[in-house]
């Protein structure tokens, strides 16, 4: 049986490791054999392979027979994995119930103390990520869900690498945003207004390397160090918020 190269990670989002994703394609391609074969074939110790396949058969995609002083073991069919699937599934609405009873408190519990405003910083694309995603869920909350954002053209290849279907995704909810960008470029987007401001006469402003995103009640700076790593600082404050906001939308009528 050939196997496709997509099978380990499908395997993997479903909590296999890498080990026990190659072990199962190893023995849908092989017949009924031993642990020392299917180590063979895979090019993984047979201590590892062990364990593998051990964890396998209690997900139910290998069998195990013993004939003699030895054990064989047979992959079972591909559609056991729509079983797991299932499972993943029902696991994942169980953790969503119980993510309702216990969200809203921790939500209270870190609340801004004394109506002080409240500021996290992150740091490489997986922090840009979670502002972006935080971007999304903030908005999906507002009556009339929409963003501001500054935007610079050194810093924008280094905004999506890590979620390209950003702009997708906001689309997708409903989400409108007005852009004003620093230098030329910038794609326009369903749902999206931009205008630009340009460098004066001696060129500054080019090299501005920064985004700033106005959001409900938070803003969210992002930025790159000087060895062009993203950094992000997000400020959940109302007042920030709506200060900014208020001169964005003077810029925005003056542009």
């Amino acid at each position: 049986m050939k196997i496709d190269k997509k099978l380990p990670e499908l395997l993997a989002g479903l909590g296999l490791s890498h080990n026990e994703a190659v072990t199962y394609g190893a023995l849908l391609s092989i017949e009924t054999v031993s642990i020392r074969k299917v180590a063979a074939q895979t090019g993984i110790n047979r201590g590892t392979t062990y364990e593998a396949l051990k964890h396998l058969v209690t997900l139910g995609l290998v069998s195990v027979k013993q004939r003699g002083q030895r054990e064989y073991y047979t992959a079972e069919s591909p559609e056991k994995i729509y079983d797991l699937i299932r499972d993943k599934r029902r696991e994942l609405l169980e953790a969503n119930e119980i993510a309702k009873a216990i969200v809203p408190n921790l939500l209270a519990k870190n609340s801004q103390p004394d109506g002080r405003p409240m500021v996290r910083y992150y740091e490489g694309d997986d922090g840009v990520v979670a502002i972006l995603k935080d971007v999304l869920r903030t908005c999906r909350t507002m009556k009339n869900p929409s963003y501001y954002t500054y935007s610079s053209q050194r810093i924008r290849k280094f905004l999506y690498r890590r979620f390209p279907q950003f702009t997708e995704r906001r689309i997708a909810e409903g989400i409108k945003v007005r852009v004003i960008a620093v230098g030329e470029g910038g794609e326009g987007a369903e749902g999206a207004e931009r205008k630009w401001l340009m460098p004066n006469a001696e060129g500054e402003g080019w090299q501005v390397s920064s985004y700033s995103i106005i959001y409900g009640n938070k803003l969210a700076i992002i930025s790159i160090s000087d060895d062009l790593t993203p950094y992000g600082v997000l400020i959940e404050d109302q007042d920030t918020a709506s200060m900014q906001r208020l001169v964005f939308e003077q810029l925005w009528d003056q542009l």
